[in-house]
Order: C-alpha cells, then sequence, then structure tokens
C-alpha cells in the first residue's frame, strides 16, 4: 500500500492560474519525465453535499487543483480556492497555494507511520477567480456572484504543513489516528486531528477535529474559519483513474467535495481478474431536470448509496436565494444475469433507508428540516462486457438507471409551494452511472 495516499486530505478547487503561480506550474511541467507515477487534474465545489449540512453556496465556493507525484515519493501540488461571503460582509477573496512534499515512513511492531511535511508559498488577494465563478454561472443559468474583494492586491506568504498518520493494518482494513499542521505566516494556522478507518488503498473515511487562527489580514477571514472548522467528517476514494473526496464540518453545515482523474494511469498495464469491491457514481436527473448526484460503494450484491440533489429549484429559478438540499441514504440488493459475452444486460435493484428534505430561504433561514423513510425499485442496463474496459487493477462499466423512490408518511411533509414537488410521494430518476469494479489480489 502507498501510505502517503492515507495521508492525503484533499482540498481541490476551478484552476486560474495568476501569473505569479506561473512559473511554477512550469517547473511541475518540467518534472514529468523524472518518473512520474502520477498526475492528478481536480476539480472541487461546495455542492458536493451527500445531503448533509445547508448548501448555502457560500464560503468555500469552488476550486482546483493539479498534483505530481514522482516515483521517489516526491509531491508537487498547485491548489487554488475561491471563498465568497454573501451572508455575512458581502465579500470575497481568493488563495492559491503551490507547494511540494516528502512522506516519510516509518515500521515499528504493528504500527505503521507515514510523516510527510510539505514546503511552499501562498498567495491571496485577488486571483481572477470570479471571473471563472461567473462564467460558469452564465453558462448554467445561475445568478452571477458580484461581491467586492477584499484586496484588490495580491500578497505572498511562506507555506509549511506537516501530515502525519499512523497506525495498524488488520488485513485489508487500516485502523489509525492522524495529525495535520499548517503555519502560513501572517495568514493562517491551523491543526486538526483525526481517526482514519481505510479499506485497502482505495477508499478511508476520517473524523476529526480542527481548529483554525487567523491574522484577520480581510474582514472575511474570520468568517471563513468559523465555516470551516471544529468536528468534521469525510472520505477519500482513489480509483486510479477516478479519485473523489469530500468533507463537511458538522457544527457549521458547511461542507466541500469534488472529483480529480489520474491521467498517467491510463497508462497503467491491466491487471484486473475479479471484481472484490465497487464504487458507483454518476448523475440522475428528476422529471424537473434537477440533478442528483449518486455515490455507492458495493461488495457483491449489496450497495451502500447516497443521492443528494442541492441548489436552487428548478421550478422557481426566478428566486435563487431560496436553496434546496434532499439526500437520500440507501441499502441496496442488486439482482441480474452476468455474461462475459452480453454488451447490455439488465438489472434490477431493491433500496431501503432515510431521505432528508431541506429548504433554506435566503441561504439562511430553515423553512423544512423533514426525514422520512423510504423504499425504491431501480431497473436499467449495465453496458459493455464484463473486463472490457480495463485500467491498471480497475474494470469501467456504465448503466442506464431508472428508479423511483416511495416517500412513506409524505403526507406529513408540511406543504410549501414549489418545494412539494421534490418531496414525493413517489420520486423519478434516470442518468448514467459508472461502475468501478476493483481487483484487490492485483
Amino acid at each position: 500500500m502507498h501510505y502517503a495516499r492515507i495521508c492525503k486530505h484533499w482540498k481541490t478547487v476551478g484552476l486560474n492560474l495568476h501569473s505569479s503561480c506561473k512559473l511554477a506550474f512550469a517547473l511541475l511541467l518540467c518534472t514529468l519525465p523524472l518518473h512520474a507515477a502520477s498526475l492528478s487534474l481536480g476539480t472541487g465545489n461546495d455542492w458536493y453535499t451527500m445531503g448533509l449540512g445547508y448548501n448555502q453556496d457560500d464560503g468555500l465556493s469552488f476550486g482546483a487543483e493539479v498534483q505530481l507525484s514522482l516515483d521517489s515519493g516526491l509531491s508537487i501540488q498547485l491548489d487554488a480556492q475561491a471563498y465568497t461571503d454573501r451572508i455575512v460582509s458581502q465579500r470575497r477573496f481568493d488563495v492559491m497555494t503551490a507547494s511540494v512534499s516528502y512522506p516519510f515512513t516509518f515500521h515499528a511492531t504493528n504500527l505503521e507511520t507515514v510523516i510527510s511535511p510539505a514546503v511552499g508559498m501562498t498567495m491571496t488577494g485577488n486571483l481572477g477567480f470570479q471571473n471563472i465563478q461567473n462564467s460558469y454561472h452564465d453558462l448554467i443559468g445561475r445568478d452571477p456572484v458580484l461581491l467586492a474583494y477584499d484586496d484588490c492586491t495580491q500578497d505572498a506568504h511562506p507555506y509549511l504543513s506537516l501530515t502525519a498518520i499512523s497506525g495498524h493494518f488488520f488485513d485489508l482494513l487500516f485502523l489509525g489516528v492522524g495529525l495535520d499542521a499548517k503555519v502560513i505566516p501572517s495568514w493562517e494556522y491551523s491543526v486538526s486531528s483525526s481517526m482514519h478507518l481505510a479499506y485497502h488503498d482505495i477508499l478511508a473515511v476520517q473524523l476529526g477535529y480542527e481548529m483554525k487562527w487567523g491574522e484577520d489580514l480581510y474582514p472575511t477571514q474570520k468568517t471563513q474559519e468559523a465555516r470551516y472548522e471544529g468536528l468534521k467528517l469525510g472520505y477519500t476514494y482513489d480509483g486510479g483513474l477516478l479519485q473523489s473526496f469530500y468533507t463537511t464540518y458538522l457544527t457549521s453545515g458547511y461542507s466541500y467535495g469534488g472529483f480529480a482523474f489520474d491521467v498517467l494511469s491510463l497508462l497503467s498495464p491491466k491487471s484486473f481478474t475479479q471484481a472484490d469491491f465497487t464504487f458507483s457514481t454518476g448523475f440522475l436527473y428528476d422529471e424537473l431536470g434537477q440533478q442528483s448526484r449518486l455515490f455507492a460503494f458495493s461488495f457483491g450484491n449489496i450497495s451502500f448509496e447516497t443521492r443528494h440533489k442541492n441548489g436552487p429549484m428548478f421550478n422557481r429559478m426566478e428566486d435563487q436565494d431560496d436553496r434546496l438540499n434532499i439526500g437520500a441514504w440507501t441499502i441496496g440488493y442488486q439482482m441480474g444475469p452476468e455474461n462475459t459475452k452480453s454488451l447490455a444486460l439488465p438489472y434490477a435493484k431493491l433500496l431501503a433507508g432515510l431521505q432528508r428534505f431541506n429548504l433554506q430561504q435566503d441561504y439562511t433561514t430553515t423553512l423544512s428540516e423533514e426525514i422520512r423513510p423510504i423504499v425504491g425499485l431501480e431497473v436499467g442496463l449495465r453496458i459493455g462486457k464484463h473486463g472490457q474496459w480495463v485500467i491498471g487493477n480497475q474494470s469501467y462499466r456504465f448503466r442506464l438507471a431508472t428508479s423511483v423512490h416511495y416517500v412513506l408518511f409524505h403526507n406529513t411533509i408540511p406543504l410549501i409551494p414549489d418545494f412539494s414537488e421534490h418531496t414525493g410521494p413517489l420520486l423519478f430518476q434516470f442518468g448514467l452511472v459508472i461502475d468501478i469494479e476493483h481487483d484487490l489480489k492485483n
């Protein structure tokens, strides 16, 4: 196992390279011939909620990351973050960090420890991310985010961090504790501790606590610190080509997540022979055109799934300050024939779990907070032969999925104009899902 993968705590964000970082980006590209192990290109957004929190479309709004890891273990990373504050100060600021890190591994009896120091430079201020955000909002028909920058200039700060994780392997499971500390003089200091539970080198869940101390360079900075500290829960998934991450701060209700692609994984030799574990993700749409994001982990026929849709209501787009956040958490059982020679195979899945219905008015006032049990049925087609599209020890398959959820006790949910169309009793969705099957023996 590559222990640094367990230590890695993603904070990815829409990439806009300010002129002061172009040199660092050029140096990163120049290192590609030095036996690069991975090159991940990632993007993140606060609309990854997993159905938790409130999706206020505020705080750490979006961003991107470029990370290059060499065979030696050396890692070079460019990390961009765009912060907005519509609720308190009506201000915004951008952050970009270029850093280099290296993992040091220590072995002791029944204990593995990895310590990864990093050094680099952080830029803050007006890095032009507002133009990226509003261009994207215009493309998808959302209201522009017109907030003044706290500082129209750019400030440079040294960056130092240390990540340490130590624990024990129980066959395919890893249980450990971690510590993260960051020192950015004249900007921010932070420390966090977490418990880590990892499955092989694929899936890791973290539960921890984070504290921050800022230099209050901008009025908005203190607000953002309060949003992204305290008790936190998150996961990271490393699927070779596709990687995914998510962190929610349980006290404030703010969260951030996204995905990345390791483009160098396309060069990995094929070694897949059987499916021991499956990660699924996809996009599903209801009758109103509202998009839900699916994340699922499957062992054989049993799956653990979450679906969440959030943002302004598509059936009331004229009032985008009212935002829904609807999440479903279910256990599924899938049935269907398996034939290695067939290009398309039908399947059916039974689902049962809980669904949350949340609606926020003007980002801050809760109009609805309801949780109800649900049962569901999903049917669809699995596209492609088993083992047809293989990268390394992963096999990729697509599914066309149609599902219906029945909301029990739906008549006890208070009726709210337009929002009631999202609360049942029957909730239909249709979309495309990708299954990533992992061969743990290769």
